[in-house]
């Protein structure tokens, strides 16, 4: 009988080792290595992107399909649609694609059509 049980022993802890080795590194309690890093992707604008109509429509068509969202919502994707286009904008100015005063006027109307108080470009 005790070499049944020593055997048994055995075997459960064969099989523990077993199905350790193969558990992922997290579930046996160890770290894996951190993912590097991802860098978000920037587009780099051209003519026909900087054009104040080309940014106005796009701004508008961006927030179309969240129409029937709350308007809590709806202010908060505003609010991440004008930051996205303050920095669309400034690309757009830094790479001479769009001069300052132009940009400007762009983005008042876009905030005030919004109305949010959002920082200018």
């Amino acid at each position: 009988m005790g070499h049944l049980l020593m055997g048994l022993s055995s075997l459960l802890g064969a099989l523990l080792l077993i199905s350790h080795a193969e558990l992922p590194l997290q579930a046996q309690g160890r770290r894996a290595p951190a993912l590097p890093a991802s860098k978000p992707t920037i587009y780099d604008p051209d003519p026909l992107t900087c054009q104040p109509a080309t940014i106005r429509e796009a701004f508008e068509r961006q927030l179309e399909p969240y129409a029937s969202q709350s308007p809590t919502v709806l202010a908060q994707l505003r609010k991440v649609q004008l930051d996205m286009t303050r920095s669309s904008l400034q690309r757009c100015v830094s790479k001479g694609l769009m001069d300052r005063e132009t940009a400007s006027a762009l983005w008042t109307e876009l905030v005030s059509a919004q109305t949010t108080g959002s920082t200018r470009p």
